[in-house]
């Protein structure tokens, strides 16, 4: 282990990143850095590799699949201070943080949660497994969390099953359980691609009352360049495996560099932009031409 020179520039550094499968490369040479309170989206098409880049800051890449990481650093500051290099780190090591220091929110939570177990099961083993509380105290702090993320009714549904829960609720189900050990990092995979646009505001509302009250740095990942500007402070643009541009959200919404950012950008819908036309327009292709020319 090791600090960090100036510990209040980063809680998360990911240092020339490299990931393959097999002879395909997925993530190319991938820098950023996430500071501590900061909403970081991560945005690009899908295959662009940004879904990879978060499954291996949590070393999930590396289990089920043939994903290695071939080369680079991911340096997270732990709450006392110290650094951990995650690439390099144990799987013991990496079972303590995972889920506990850092947790992950994904985007269809019918397929991350047994649907033999009530839900308040599910978030009080995590809390059992990382907290090391007895049941009766995990079972409490589950319901403090169903609570927190405004669950109505939290207590009676503790004892309900995925299935009899809608969308919406099950999705605040799994930012509770991944908000039940206080981790440093969250990161959000795609988490309202499943749901309608209504309760989606809600989601994103919901998240970003969560930060302000839990002081966690969150990984957004997304497509959406409409979630990136509800939520983001900094934005990674990510095309073929590699970070064509990075700034401010304000920065990246107002003065794009990059052909491929301004070409997400056109992709947005925007209201009365078909007005006068007849016949519905075409769309051009996102990354046709190369992304990292401006």
């Amino acid at each position: 282990m090791s600090t960090i020179p100036n510990p209040a520039d980063a809680v998360l550094s990911v240092r020339n990143l490299t990931v393959t499968f097999g002879s395909f490369t997925a993530i190319d040479s991938v820098s950023f850095d996430l500071r501590p309170g900061q909403t970081l989206a991560v945005v690009g098409e899908s295959g662009s590799g940004k879904s990879v880049t978060a499954l291996s800051i949590m070393r999930l890449v590396e289990l089920g699949t043939r994903g290695r990481i071939e080369n680079g650093e991911i340096l997270f500051r732990r709450p006392d201070g110290s650094v951990v290099d995650l690439v390099r780190t144990s799987e013991e090591e990496m079972r303590h943080i995972r889920g506990n220091q850092i947790s992950m929110i994904f985007q269809e939570p019918l397929t991350s949660l047994n649907p033999v177990y009530t839900v308040g099961n599910q978030v009080a083993e995590a809390v059992m497994l990382h907290q090391g509380l007895g049941k009766d105290a995990a079972r409490q702090r589950a319901l403090e969390t169903f609570e927190l993320v405004r669950i109505p009714n939290p207590a009676e549904r503790l004892d309900q099953y995925p299935h009899e829960m809608s969308g919406g609720m099950r999705q605040r189900v799994m930012i509770a359980m991944a908000l039940s050990c206080d981790p440093t990092v969250l990161i959000a995979d795609e988490p309202t691609t499943a749901l309608d646009v209504t309760i989606q505001a809600q989601i994103l509302g919901l998240m970003r009352e969560l930060q302000n009250e839990t002081g966690a740095s969150v990984i957004m990942i997304t497509h959406d360049m409409g979630v990136v500007a509800e939520v983001a402070d900094e934005v990674v643009v990510m095309n073929r495996s590699k970070v064509v541009e990075t700034g401010t959200v304000y920065e990246i919404f107002e003065n794009p560099t990059q052909q491929y950012t301004r070409s997400l950008l056109a992709a947005v819908p925007r209201l009365g932009s078909m007005t006068g036309s007849a016949a519905p327009a075409r769309f051009d292709l996102v990354g046709a031409a190369d992304g990292a020319a401006s």
